[in-house]
């Protein structure tokens, strides 16, 4: 009998650890390779449902019902899947999240930008067309347009409450100094105006003259056009129209030659924006692996091929009559020819590149044009337009690489510059965002804000030290754009501000070098010294003052990154930009799945003389069990010795513990005053089984 049973516990046993491995297995197992249909299905599926459990206690709406708008895999073999936030089929303006995945279905973060308690009657008044009507009688240009407005219906988050609102985008290239692309956004109960910024995402270059180059063109018959089929784009000359009152945007018509050498003085203009817009696409396909603007070798616009039928993303150069300008109007490029005293013609390499960048950002961020996010769309334009020109010259980076339409801008004054990223303060921008203008002007001030990103990505490429006396040490360009073109196309979304594109570069350089590198610590610092967020701690175990208690734990708020707190395990992420920390944006995240163990810990020093050594932290617990007696998922609170060996359990929490997600409560003080004179971890370790999830927020821990 006794044999027997001893049998069937060995027959269980081995069942209990063949499940166990079977379970691991397939919780390893990479859920995608090659970007398939089917890879995409399966990380959509994943994706939601870490955003299902991140959103269980929040009131956003139902993620079942949210628009998937894209998923995307990177050489890191992460994944990241976009999401706009909807109530009842309406989207929410600015409402969006990233869920970033790893190539075995484990979550690293989620860019969260979800609007909670959404509170909107989503029927409108009146229709598209009438808003349409409304709109035309509000924008002083209207009878100037020069394509059919368009008009959708989106949630607006207005100061005091929420809107259901039209967004009315109307366009008017005329060639005039009142060029523009408004957007409106009209309240569809009211008909009242709530919102308006200026979508026509302009800036400055460098001048006509490219020296003696080689350009791609194409042929049919004795015929040579201005066309580069391999690159897909194309140059078209607007013959100084588009600036009459009539509203027709001027006449377009192909460059053409009989030769294949372009050197008459219309056609040198056009070899620079050709030239600018070549560079530009062989920058971002051999630096970042993208091919052209959309990624996809486009936008293609209605503009063919002479001799094949492609699709060409269009340049047009010879814009209106003395305009001092160039933009991106969504589809093309639009080069003014300068007035010869303000600007000389804006068609060289960085306009070209800053042009097509806003390209890039309207097919990846979106960064909506207006206030913060706006200047960052500039901003970004800027920073790529530098590296494309630096590109063009071999990687070369000298004084002029900083300056931004240094060619063109007052051509009879010589080495000045529109704007400077190495010191924005000559342009007229701010270098601090402690310093930035508060305007309505210029869509919010994009142009000028833009100064507080540009002067970061500087300091992080060439490093220096601010007029405040803070220090950074450089990474190089090389670096520095990798970094910022992560940022731009995994982690931001359209409403991004300045906190927040520091948590996306951040992300972006511990995902490329690691949360402990150089590179991250650098990040962090470059923002600190443009006034955006905290410095890092150079020193992982900083020694208190003698007998004055001071804090021991360093980034115990969890800011910027995780630094210096080292996790490992299913079940534990860090969340830098979460909806529910406790202070500031970031903290760690316990549990979420089921099955999973995870921890996270810090070393630190006490010392002997330290009067006190009491441990605190603040502690979030949501739970979908619905048991009053029963730990199911524990999160422990330890002491270990720098080998990881146990020392003492401080305390025990788990799924009886449970509030509202966002809703804190202290714990502690625990007295560690027995570890004085020892280095010893501070950790926190979780369990959870296998069924019903449980989350543990950790935030804000102080060890004094």
């Amino acid at each position: 009998m006794k044999k027997i049973l001893s049998i069937g516990a060995i027959l269980v046993f081995a069942l209990i650890v063949f499940t166990f491995v079977s379970k691991t297995a397939e919780a390893n197992k990479t859920v995608f390779s090659n970007g398939s249909q089917s890879d995409i299905e399966r990380v959509k599926q994943i994706s939601l449902n870490y955003l299902r459990n991140e959103t269980a206690n929040r009131a956003v709406g139902s993620v079942d019902t949210f628009n998937v708008l894209s998923v995307s895999f990177d050489q890191l073999k992460m994944a990241h899947t976009k999401v706009r936030q909807t109530v009842n089929d309406v989207p929410v303006w600015e409402g969006e999240a990233i869920v970033h995945i790893k190539a075995d279905g484990s979550l690293t973060s989620i860019t969260d930008d979800l609007k909670d308690a959404v509170s909107v009657n989503t029927r409108a008044r009146f229709s598209v067309e009438n808003s349409i009507e409304i709109a035309k009688t509000m924008y002083s240009g209207s009878k100037y347009l020069t394509a059919d407005p368009v008009s959708d219906l989106w949630i607006y988050r207005g100061e005091d409450r929420d809107h259901l609102a039209y967004r009315v985008q109307l366009r008017r290239e005329d060639g005039t100094r009142q060029n523009a692309m408004p957007v409106l956004f009209i309240d569809a109960e009211t008909g009242e105006k709530i919102f308006e910024y200026n979508n026509l995402q302009t800036a400055t270059g460098s001048s006509l003259y490219s020296g003696t180059v080689n350009i791609a063109t194409s042929s049919a018959g004795s015929t040579f056009y201005m066309e580069d089929v391999t690159r897909r784009m194309g140059t078209f000359n607007m013959n100084n129209t588009g600036n009459t009152s009539t509203g027709t945007g001027g006449t377009q018509s192909r460059y053409t030659d009989t030769d294949d050498i372009w050197d008459s003085t219309a056609q040198r203009a056009g070899v620079d924006a050709h030239i600018g817009a070549a560079s530009t696409f062989d920058y971002y396909q051999a630096v970042h692996g993208r091919n052209g603007i959309n990624g996809s070798n486009g936008p293609g616009t209605t503009a063919a091929a002479a001799n094949s039928g492609v699709s060409l993303v269009v340049s047009r150069v010879h814009f209106g009559v003395s305009y001092n300008n160039a933009f991106w109007n969504g589809s093309v490029m639009t080069y003014g020819d300068g007035d010869g005293s303000s600007f000389s013609p804006l068609v060289t390499t960085d306009i070209a590149g800053h042009e097509m960048t806003h390209g890039v950002t309207q097919f990846t961020a979106n960064l909506t044009y207006s206030n913060e996010s706006g200047a960052l769309n500039e901003a970004v334009s800027d920073i790529f337009g530098a590296m494309v020109e630096r590109y063009s010259r071999g990687g070369v980076v000298d004084s002029n690489t900083w300056k931004i339409g240094e060619q063109a801008y007052t051509p009879a004054t010589s080495g000045d510059a529109l704007r400077y990223m190495n010191n924005p303060t000559l342009g007229g921008q701010p270098d601090n965002y402690a310093n930035r203008v508060i305007t309505s002007s210029d869509s919010g001030g994009v142009h000028t804000n833009s100064g507080i990103a540009n002067y970061e990505f500087y300091l992080l490429a060439q490093g220096g030290t601010t007029s405040g006396g803070i220090s950074v040490t450089g990474i190089g360009a090389t670096n520095a754009e990798k970094i910022w073109y992560r940022a731009l196309t995994v982690y931001m979304t359209a409403g991004t501000n300045f906190a927040a594109a520091r948590t996306a570069t951040v992300n972006a350089a511990n995902d490329m070098f690691g949360a402990s590198s150089s590179q991250a610590t650098a990040v962090a610092q470059s923002w600190c010294a443009v006034g955006v967020g905290a410095c890092p701690n150079p020193n992982p175990t900083p020694t208190p003052t003698p007998g004055g208690g001071s804090e021991l734990i360093v980034n115990g708020g969890l800011e910027g990154s995780q630094s210096p707190w080292v996790s490992s395990g299913t079940g534990v992420f860090y969340i830098a930009n979460g909806s529910s920390p406790h202070g500031g944006t970031g903290y760690i995240y316990f549990g979420v799945n089921n099955s999973v163990a995870g921890q996270t810990y810090q070393q630190v020093s006490i010392p002997s003389t330290a009067p006190t050594a009491n441990l605190t932290f603040w502690l979030n617990v949501s739970s979908s069990e619905t048991t009053t007696t029963t730990q199911y998922d524990k999160l422990f609170v330890e002491v270990r010795n720098t080998s990881g060996t146990l020392l003492a359990t401080l305390a025990t929490y788990s799924n009886l513990n449970k509030a509202t997600a966002g809703s804190y409560t202290q714990r502690g003080a625990f007295n560690l005053s027995a570890y004085k004179g020892q280095t010893v971890r501070v950790q926190f370790r979780t369990t959870t089984d296998s069924s019903v999830t449980t989350t543990f927020r950790v935030d804000d821990v102080s060890l004094q």
